[in-house]
């Protein structure tokens, strides 16, 4: 590797497989600059302990990102005021205030009904069906409407919205931003109404009851409503595609479907939803791989590229089902632990189990090698035609 700044995502991004580069990186330039397409010049860290240190230490911080000035990824700004845009203590008081929405019984009491979900929506996945279209996309979307009490009836309002708020063209940049503001249009009078009717349904009607200011509530609706429901859309269908690709994973978890839930953190460390990275801002000057990472700096943390580090991982590019320990990182670490991991698996054990017992001799309709890949901040597989 040179000294050159590389522009992100690089050329060869928005594919199956990874790029290469990020292998090159891992080994010869753990920490490199590159260049965002919004024009932002930030490092990238690629390899496990680094991308660990950075995602964990309090020294590079997730409210900086949101600051005036702060470097940009993409076209859309995060929203400020929000668990991913919050540094403790403003985080650990807002993670605190909804904690208990999420807390592992109540979230585990929802698996009865997401399983009866996916048998529902496994009715449409017939001969020539899109897989991402009638199965993936659908279910953790209906599930994260009906927990929030945002109507599903509205999904094709929304949805445009949020496609385009995580668009990676910048020539879309006024559309990016009408987007934004219509979505938190929407949210708002959601809340403003769910605030005048003083129910307790849903998730969102308990918000309404705590602390949070109309603008966090606004803020905590929306991040809960776009990232529940497109990283498990992506994952479902980025990992029926990973099985089908190699016929030989898909056969032996349908003949030990007990397999399901190491099969399913593998699949999270296997395939990846960003072709770029978690933005950080470091607050002091720090050493990392070999550089010093200046305060003010924004460091680009890979998750993708350390769940793939042989450091960390034996063998990491073959799929093991029953890999064990599986310490990666798909589901974050430290203070930004994603607060639905419990449902993210729920989900995903879930939609799998139903597509394993239904349809045993399922079969992609191409080569996935071939498919459409999403231009976007978390991307994942456009489409995943299939045979039942």
């Amino acid at each position: 590797m040179t000294d050159d700044v590389l522009d992100i995502p690089f050329a060869d991004a928005f594919a199956f497989d990874p790029s290469p580069t990020w292998a090159r990186l891992r080994e010869e330039a753990p920490a490199v600059r590159v260049r965002t397409l919004a024009g932002a010049v930030v490092w990238l860290v690629t390899r496990y302990d680094d991308v660990k240190l950075v995602l964990a230490d309090p020294r590079f911080s997730r409210a900086g990102v949101v600051a005036e000035g702060a470097p940009r990824v993409g076209v859309s700004r995060p929203l400020p005021g929000t668990l991913p845009t919050t540094d403790p203590p403003e985080h650990t008081r807002l993670r605190k205030l909804v904690s208990g929405a999420f807390s592992h019984r109540r979230i585990e009491r929802t698996r009865p009904w997401v399983r009866e979900l996916c048998e529902e929506l496994a009715d449409d996945v017939v001969d020539g069906a899109d897989l991402r279209r009638v199965y993936a996309l659908p279910l953790p979307l209906q599930v994260i409407c009906t927990l929030l009490g945002v109507p599903y009836g509205d999904r094709e309002r929304f949805r445009e919205w949020v496609e385009l708020a995580y668009s990676m063209e910048m020539s879309e940049q006024s559309r990016v931003e009408a987007a934004m503001a219509s979505l938190v249009a929407y949210m708002g009078e959601l809340v403003a109404a769910k605030r005048r009717e003083a129910r307790s349904d849903d998730l969102l009607d308990e918000l309404c009851a705590t602390p949070l200011t109309h603008d966090e509530l606004v803020a905590f609706a929306l991040n809960l409503l776009v990232a529940g429901h497109e990283t498990s859309a992506n994952q479902i269908t980025g990992f029926v595609a990973t099985l089908l690709r190699d016929r030989s994973a898909w056969e032996r978890l349908v003949a030990d479907p007990s397999l399901v839930p190491s099969a399913v953190e593998e699949l999270m460390r296997f395939t990846r939803l960003s072709d770029v990275g978690q933005l950080r801002v470091a607050l002091e000057d720090v050493p990392v791989a070999g550089v010093v990472i200046r305060a003010g700096e924004g460091v680009m943390a890979s998750i993708g590229s350390a769940n793939r580090d042989p450091r960390a991982f034996p063998h990491p590019d073959r799929l093991d089902l029953g890999r064990t320990p599986n310490p990666h990182l798909a589901l974050g670490v430290g203070p930004h632990f994603c607060l639905g991991a419990q449902l993210a698996r729920i989900e995903l054990r879930e939609a799998l189990t139903v597509l394993l017992e239904r349809f045993p001799g399922l079969r992609a309709a191409r080569p996935v090698e071939e498919l459409a890949w999403r231009r976007v901040l978390v991307s994942g597989l456009a489409e995943l035609p299939v045979r039942v």
